[in-house]
């Protein structure tokens, strides 16, 4: 399986901006259809959503991934690991990729198949990811 979208920090290239690139990859896995963007079929998806403890599990992996996601900032913009803009940055990132994770499994569980979920989420990404243009459009530019 390849990394998710907020692992793709170190796919940077020259002068783009973590969330151009965080943005270009969760479209690049919305559009593979990819599990870690949260495209799990409907017989996992009604699984997790039907257990509070695997919705507590999937919370938890978001939070580290959130928490690996603010070392890659820092590192990037070159702070020190726990810089609270860094910190920041990768919370309103990750909420970005949370809201659209749980978008992916409602359609999931509205038995929408892949090809219609991925048209959907990649439009709302677009949005999504949008909103956070005028405070991060330049952040932790490789």
């Amino acid at each position: 399986m390849r990394p998710g979208p907020l692992h793709r920090l170190v796919e940077l290239s020259a002068g783009a901006s973590a969330l151009s690139a965080l943005r270009r990859a969760f479209a690049g896995a919305a559009a593979d259809a990819d599990p870690v963007a949260g495209f799990c079929g409907p017989g996992f998806a009604r699984m997790v959503a039907g257990s509070h403890t695997l919705v507590a599990r999937l919370r938890d992996l978001h939070d580290l991934r959130e928490a690996a996601l603010a070392d890659a900032l820092a590192d990037a913009a070159g702070a020190p690991r726990g810089d609270i803009t860094a910190r920041t940055a990768a919370a309103l990132l990750g909420a970005v990729h949370r809201t659209l994770f749980r978008r992916i499994q409602e359609l999931t569980l509205a038995g929408q198949d892949d090809a219609r979920i991925s048209a959907t989420v990649i439009a709302e990404a677009d949005g999504a990811f949008g909103l956070l243009e005028p405070s991060l459009a330049g952040y932790a530019a490789a």
